[in-house]
């Protein structure tokens, strides 16, 4: 089946929360660098409802939390912002993004895992000194590895990412809270770029500045084999 590439831009700020443009501003900075196109499928994620709207309606108010799944875009636009392919025979016209997935709430979110980089769980977030439950979403993208609810007065968790010794030449941050409550996933499928095989992290700083100010937060990127 091959290798596939997505590429994680997380809010990394304990006390960060979405705001009710959150949503819109990130979908303008994609909308402006020829990311998305079209509809994109709004998924209530503690009801993994599913519904289709018109992208621009995004901007509402996000509760507990929503992802946000936008059809990917093709050619020039990609490799804008990834730089080359991996593959020296595919050429610029042939780049793709499968698709770019927004994921905002109020709830904890523990970053994915991979063979390489783990991210462990060791203390949930608190509510009133009371451990809170996780839940599993049961959404087909893997984009977290479980959500906790909270409110204003919730504690956040404590999470230690475990890097192998291997994969730490490519990680491109210092520093990771392990848990986010905005994301934003890139899934380039097989179209691996280049970068990805090195420091992941994006080739165009202008694109994760855009983000970064979208969000109004600190974003850390995370790349990941699958």
């Amino acid at each position: 089946m091959g290798v596939e590439y997505r590429h994680f831009l997380v809010v990394d700020d304990a006390h960060w929360r979405p705001q009710a443009d959150t949503a819109a501003r990130v979908e303008a900075a994609l909308r402006d660098w020829s990311l998305i196109a079209g509809l994109a499928h709004i998924v209530d994620l503690p009801a993994c409802d599913e519904n289709q709207r018109e992208a621009s309606n995004s901007a509402a108010a996000s509760g507990p939390g929503v992802a946000i799944v936008y059809p990917g875009a093709t050619g020039i636009a990609v490799e804008k912002i990834a730089g080359p392919s991996a593959y020296a025979d595919i050429t610029s016209n042939d780049r793709y993004l499968m698709r770019a997935t927004l994921v905002i709430g109020d709830d904890f979110r523990i970053q994915w895992s991979t063979d390489s980089v783990y991210f462990e769980l060791v203390s949930p977030p608190m509510a009133n000194g009371v451990p809170i439950a996780g839940e599993d979403i049961d959404f087909l993208d893997a984009l977290f590895a479980a959500s906790y609810p909270s409110s204003e007065a919730s504690s956040p968790p404590v999470v230690i990412a475990r890097i192998e010794d291997g994969a730490r030449p490519g990680v491109a941050w210092d520093s990771c809270l392990g848990f986010w409550r905005g994301g934003l996933v890139l899934n380039f499928g097989k179209d691996l770029p280049a970068f990805c095989e090195k420091v992941q992290a994006l080739p165009e700083r202008e694109f994760v500045a855009a983000i970064s100010a979208a969000f109004r937060g600190r974003i850390v990127e995370i790349g990941e084999f699958f």
